[in-house]
C-alpha cells in the first residue's frame, strides 16, 4: 500500500513539474516572438516618420488632386 502511494506521489510530482516547466517555456517563446514583432512594427513606424520628414523638406505635392 505504501509503495503504491509513493509511486503515485512520485508520478504526480513529475507530471506537475513537467507541466509547469512546459508552460514556462511556451510563455518565454511567446514573449520572444512578441518582442520581435514589436521591434518590426517600431522599425516600420520609424521609417514612415523619416519618409514624412524627407517629404516635407521639398516642395509639397498634394496627395489629392481636385479636378473641376
Amino acid at each position: 500500500m505504501e509503495k503504491n502511494i509513493n509511486h503515485y506521489l512520485k508520478h504526480h510530482t513529475l507530471v506537475i513539474t513537467f507541466a509547469v516547466f512546459s508552460a514556462i517555456v511556451i510563455l518565454a517563446a511567446g514573449e520572444f516572438f512578441l518582442y520581435r514583432k514589436i521591434m518590426v512594427v517600431n522599425k516600420m513606424f520609424s521609417e514612415g516618420l523619416m519618409q514624412i520628414k524627407e517629404f516635407g523638406k521639398g516642395n509639397p505635392v498634394p496627395t489629392i488632386v481636385l479636378k473641376k
